[in-house]
């Protein structure tokens, strides 16, 4: 997909998020375990912050099992090279020829 085909897909996301802003205002009250603690939020906030904690665990998450890949790919690397100095050498054509 092209650099135009991303921006666009990326407006209409920003576009999508505008609107549902616009269209949940609306102030909700967060009360957390204790009396005193209570904010007004809006609806829209709650929603967007939540949707930003998901993104944050899944892109930890992500870095977990990449970094335990690439230790992974650095073993095989390892193992490979190892195999392949086992492997005798085969004489190249122009060394056979009589």
């Amino acid at each position: 997909m092209g650099t135009y085909g991303k921006g666009i897909i990326l407006l209409i996301i920003v576009l999508l998020f505008i609107t549902f802003g616009v269209e949940n205002s609306r102030t909700v009250q967060l009360k957390y375990y204790f009396e005193g603690l209570t904010i007004d939020f809006p609806i829209y906030g709650v929603v967007y912050i939540s949707i930003i904690i998901g993104i944050v665990i899944g892109m930890i998450t992500g870095l977990r099992s990449r970094l335990n890949m690439r230790k992974t790919v650095k073993h095989l690397e390892k193992e490979n090279r190892e195999l392949k100095e086992m492997v005798p050498k085969e004489p190249s054509s122009t060394e056979s020829a009589p």
